[in-house]
């Protein structure tokens, strides 16, 4: 359940009344498309981008925005998020105020872009198994990249890579958090290159790491890597990269695009189990304009909610109306809320009645 209380400050009246009509629309979105697709003992895991999150400037989250973040997270139980910035001023009030003592998060220190990784998490359902750490490859293993003398490079990941270890129910689990390296889109461009070569990485590294729990604890390690892989299309090499080291997506993730345009399948959720009785359940990716800020409601914004201060020309000066909608519609709504999509995966997590069976066949199980 999340805090709203704060939408009373919200102004003026009506802009306030239209919130709660949409926040309410949220809730029943989320309600179709998340609860009555998922069983409630199942962990419902899902990773955001959430564009420049606590940035400040035109970044700036409004309480309307922060109501409707913590809304779309408290329909899950662990979310892994991109893009939060090293003011965490916005992210510590979303976590207080909005979503409250329920939930509790793990987050790195900023790298690359000044831009954090962050899981949050519901404590009543995932617990923190005191093991986390951010990912630099071995000596003889970093990335080699071409420079700008021919010549190659050997380089760490643009943003540090983030894995930690949960437990949910009966499944234990190495999650680990990625945003990958950007650059142009060219599809032979060194900067393509270098977003491959990362991708590729990460997924060799956590499938050695793995084997190499096997072999030193005779324990199997579930591996769950997700985030913001900028892949261009379940068919681009950005995406062979991840298959190539064994890893594995849903049906309902693997043609699904993630960005905001339908063209593009930057986030993933993919996994390489070594627990055979773990179950994935329904997938998929949350269209998160459906319900707010959506396109019709410019005109309200526009006269309403105090986007001509904001989209403002140079000079200072408000823009008209048809402006100030196209600055809605373009720019406001996604520094508000996301460029990105939210991907989400339910796993079911209640081993029980292997565990039963076992001992029903006279089997001596192990631990939980």
């Amino acid at each position: 359940m999340t805090f709203i209380s704060s939408i009373r400050y919200i102004k003026p009246d009506e802009h306030r009344a239209f919130v709660a009509e949409r926040l309410k629309a949220l809730k029943e979105q989320l309600d179709q498309d998340i609860k009555v697709q998922t069983d409630a003992e199942s962990l419902r895991l899902a990773t955001w981008n959430i564009m420049h999150f606590s940035d400040g400037g035109a970044y700036d989250r409004t309480t309307e925005s922060l109501l409707y973040i913590a809304e779309i997270i408290d329909h899950f139980d662990l979310v892994a998020i991109q893009e939060v910035n090293h003011d965490l001023k916005k992210f510590e009030l979303l976590m207080q105020r909005y979503l409250g003592p329920d939930w509790d998060y793990i987050l790195t220190d900023a790298s690359g872009n000044r831009e954090r990784l962050a899981y949050v998490y519901r404590k009543a359902k995932v617990r923190f198994l005191r093991e986390a750490g951010e990912i630099v490859l071995p000596e003889g293993q970093e990335i080699v990249a071409p420079s700008q003398e021919n010549a190659t490079r050997k380089l760490q990941f643009a943003r540090t890579p983030f894995a930690v270890t949960f437990q949910a129910g009966w499944f234990r689990f190495k999650l680990c958090t990625v945003h990958i390296y950007y650059g142009k889109s060219a599809d032979n461009s060194p900067e393509m290159d270098l977003r491959r070569a990362e991708i590729e990485k990460i997924a060799v590294f956590l499938a050695n790491m793995q084997k190499a729990e096997k072999r030193s604890s005779g324990t199997d390690a579930n591996m769950i890597l997700l985030g913001d892989f900028n892949i261009i299309s379940p068919e681009h090499r950005t995406m062979k990269a991840l298959l190539d080291a064994g890893f594995v997506t849903t049906e309902g993730i693997k043609d699904a695009a993630s960005s905001l345009s339908g063209k593009h399948h930057y986030d993933q959720i993919v996994f390489k189990l070594a627990e055979k009785r773990v179950k994935l359940g329904a997938s998929g990716v949350l269209n998160i304009f459906k319900s707010v800020y959506r396109s019709e409601d410019a005109a309200h914004y526009a006269s309403k909610a105090g986007i001509k201060a904001v989209s403002h020309v140079k000079d200072g000066t408000a823009r008209s109306d048809d402006k100030a909608m196209d600055y809605f519609r373009k720019y406001y709504r996604k520094h508000q809320l996301s460029d990105h999509n939210l991907l989400w995966c339910e796993i079911k997590t209640d081993f029980s009645g292997h565990y039963l069976d076992a001992v029903a066949a006279g089997q001596t199980p192990g631990r939980m």
